[in-house]
């Protein structure tokens, strides 16, 4: 191979690098498990709240390209998801204690238990969020049964302040594998919500716990989902927060495809929890699966590492297999086990412990 060769090969391989993004490509096997979807762009009457791509346009109809801030739920978390460039702020809606006023009453601020207590109330977290002349939006992630009602009334009296995506979330059904946390009351927090919000995004999903053994959403939990959403008539865009190391099985992906047929405009959310274990080549074959038209990515930052260092190299590798003489040897290691090992090695460093804490920074 020729000196020339070999810069050209190198040089191709750089920008190849430097430009990746999450262009996701149709999977191969995903002719089986096709299904009718509606447009994601689904109208809703009398619509109160914009959508991310309102504004956000420049993502299109690409929803993997939203980003996010999760679990925001200190004064100091909020002022550093401002200041960024997120699109989405996620923030945990607690009754609890407010730091500054220790000996008052229980009333609903940003934790997520077991945490009791923080610097930042929901009444502070929205006039902080609402009065940036910069546009992000909202998603609360509602902790419990006691402190719905009266969060959303606090959301309430700022309703005509809201000119941003409001999404409010809830775990409403017991999940894999053998979840022990229990969920929200399914009829209250779809009443209520109906009631004060019946425009919001409602993002609803299942409590799960990782075990030994690899866990998937099973035909009875998204039948459950389908079931309740139905029977309380849910007319507001859904979207489902899936929990990333549990939909890279061929049984996940089949019933969320299920799923999303069932609920008309529906998407997913796709989530993780900081030292998750994630089989990336499978959660990109799901992603794939779906479309990235319906597919939300609020991982943590190592995660997200993997998927955009994946499919750089999954692109990468398959060029140099067909433009390559060592591609006729068979030897050359383009498995998607290798590809895995060096995004992990390329990405370790947002898994040290130190970085669990920038997974509010995406």
């Amino acid at each position: 191979m020729s000196h020339r060769l070999v810069m050209t090969v190198l040089i191709t391989c750089w920008i190849i690098l430097r430009t990746s993004a999450f262009s996701v490509q149709k999977h191969e096997n995903a002719s089986d498990l096709a299904v009718d979807r509606m447009e994601p762009a689904v109208h809703v009457a009398n619509r109160a709240f914009p959508s991310v791509a309102d504004i956000y346009p420049e993502i299109g109809t690409d929803l993997t390209q939203v980003t996010w801030a999760h679990g925001v739920d200190t004064r100091k978390k909020l002022e550093r998801a401002l200041r960024g460039s997120v699109m989405m702020i996620e923030a945990d809606v607690s009754l609890g204690k407010f730091k500054g006023d220790p000996l008052s009453s229980n009333r609903p601020i940003m934790a997520h238990p077991p945490v009791t207590a923080s610097d930042l109330t929901l009444e502070t977290f929205l006039d902080m969020v609402l009065d940036e002349s910069q546009y992000k939006g909202i998603k609360l992630d509602f902790k419990s049964n006691e402190v719905l009602e009266q969060a959303l009334q606090i959301i309430k009296s700022r309703e005509n302040r809201i000119r941003v995506p409001l999404w409010l979330n809830a775990d409403i059904i017991q999940g894999p594998v053998g979840a022990t946390t229990e969920p929200l009351n399914t009829d209250m927090f779809l009443s209520l919500t109906k009631f004060y919000f019946p425009t919001a995004v409602i993002s609803v999903g299942w409590t799960t716990k990782l075990g030994k053994e690899p866990g998937s959403y099973t035909f009875d939990h998204v039948r459950k989902m389908r079931d309740v959403l139905t029977a309380a008539q849910v007319t507001a865009p859904v979207t489902f927060p899936v929990r990333a190391a549990l939909v890279t099985t061929l049984e996940s992906r089949k019933n969320m495809l299920w799923l999303l047929n069932q609920i008309p405009g529906s998407t997913i959310t796709i989530w993780s929890s900081f030292g998750d274990k994630v089989d990336v080549p499978a959660l990109l074959d799901f992603i794939d699966a779906i479309g990235k038209e319906f597919v939300y990515i609020d991982v943590q930052r190592g995660l997200r590492c993997q998927i955009s260092r994946y499919r750089t190299f999954r692109s990468a590798s398959s060029w140099l297999l067909n433009t390559l003489a060592i591609a006729r040897t068979g030897k050359f290691p383009a498995g998607t086990g290798f590809l895995a090992l060096i995004t992990y090695v390329t990405c370790m460093t947002s898994f040290l412990p130190w970085n669990a804490d920038s997974y509010t920074r995406q």
